[in-house]
């Protein structure tokens, strides 16, 4: 009976060692490479530089049609009257407050349209994460950038099966 006791004691307490050996599995994704380097982050990134040309072109076009009117005011001012002169120089002073409201809109509707990106493509690849993680029986994932991974062995880097399975969801 004795050795019996001892024996399950040997038995729990190397069980326990073994345990305590056996570390939970911990990974790390690059959020910021899956975005750059995956075929949606890369189309994405497109769409928001088409977005993004558009948008200086039409700020462009009304730079140079005010400047146009400036040196329109600037050619007929010796032939205008101070009351033409003054409805002139009112009328330009709000196409150009209409052409900053214009530029101050431009840059929200852009910050907007990069916001909108973001939040899709993190919540998806969330869930790629997420499914990753159960399929390698993985506890806890990281973010790599933004200093909150300092170091990990690059077996624990999960970037490119994420990459990977974020390609497969791409039209």
């Amino acid at each position: 009976m004795r050795k019996f006791n001892i024996l399950f004691l040997m038995t729990v307490f190397l069980s326990g060692i073994a345990a305590a050996a056996e570390r939970p599995a911990i990974g790390y994704v690059d959020m910021r490479q899956v975005m750059l380097e995956s075929k949606i982050g890369k189309q994405n990134r497109a769409a928001m530089e088409r977005f993004v040309e558009d948008k200086k072109a039409s700020v462009a076009r009304e730079e140079a049609k005010l400047k146009a009117l400036q040196e329109s005011f600037q050619k007929d001012q010796l032939l205008l009257t101070d009351a033409q002169k003054k409805d002139k120089q009112k009328e330009f002073e709000g196409k150009v407050e209409a052409y900053q409201k214009m530029v101050a809109e431009d840059k929200l509707e852009i910050n907007q349209k990069d916001t909108e990106f973001t939040t899709k493509t993190i919540a998806e690849v969330k869930d790629i994460i997420r499914d990753i993680a159960k399929e390698l029986k993985i506890s806890l994932v990281m973010e790599a950038g933004e200093m909150g991974l300092l170091y990990a062995d690059e077996g624990m880097d999960l970037t490119a099966k994420v990459i990977q399975k974020y390609d497969a969801k791409a039209k």
